[in-house]
């Protein structure tokens, strides 16, 4: 096993993802340090091969990672630079909140004139698995993954590439327990109810009603995280 760097158990690859940023933001993983071959990282993670596979090739796109045939997988010189600031001290869960608030209803219009039907079946999917969430650390697993789907779903590389940075702050200190220390299941399912009013507008390509519930589903997450984080 890589010294340094302890893997739990993951939900998906985009927590595995944050485990591995979150090692190289805080120094458990240094550069030029070999990393566990897939198999290893699948049986340590509990993901398939497949999906370890997907998170390292987006880790190696990102400049995080290098891969050399028959030698195996490690840390880029330069990873500690490129991985996307995660500190609670960098930013406020307020400010997180009020860029997307501005950004996120932007993207509606795109994804309704150039989503599939199948990406839009894919983000429905990931909807529905938050019916299922009853502890905060699955809350923020299922929110998580359908907002950046909703950046996915543009098919623009650009703004992909903004929702994985944006999905990577939210695994800085205030934010998680902003995040745990405002959690119940009555909020989680007013927030469930509202993705999936968000999901079915945009089955229906109808782009203002996507964005308009979209805009009141950000503003009441805000509020609430304002009134969390005076309490905390």
């Amino acid at each position: 096993m890589t010294q340094g760097w302890s893997i739990v158990r993951a939900h998906s690859r985009d927590n595995l993802l944050a485990q591995c940023r979150q090692a190289l933001g805080d120094g458990s993983l240094q550069p030029g340090q070999r990393l566990p071959n897939e198999r290893r990282v699948a049986e340590m993670s509990g993901l398939s091969r497949s999906t370890v596979r997907a998170a390292f090739d987006l880790l190696e796109r990102e400049g995080l990672i290098v891969r050399h045939v028959g030698r195996g997988t490690y840390v880029a010189e330069d990873a500690a630079k490129a991985v996307p600031s995660a500190e609670g001290g960098d930013f406020r869960p307020a400010e997180l909140m009020e860029f997307r608030l501005m950004v996120e209803p932007s993207l509606v219009e795109l994804i309704v004139v150039t989503a599939t039907d199948a990406r839009l079946d894919a983000l429905a999917a990931l909807v529905r698995g938050g019916r299922d969430v009853q502890v905060w650390q699955e809350a923020e697993e299922a929110d998580r993954a359908f907002h950046r789907g909703l950046f996915d779903a543009t098919d623009n590389r650009i703004f992909s590439d903004l929702g994985q940075r944006l999905s990577a702050m939210r695994d800085s200190r205030s934010w998680m327990r902003l995040k745990e220390g405002s959690f119940s299941l009555e909020k989680w399912q007013i927030y469930q109810q509202e993705h999936e009013v968000i999901v079915a507008a945009l089955l229906d390509r109808n782009a203002e009603s996507a964005r308009n519930a979209l805009r009141r589903h950000l503003g009441g997450v805000r509020a609430n995280a304002q009134m969390a984080t005076s309490d905390l």
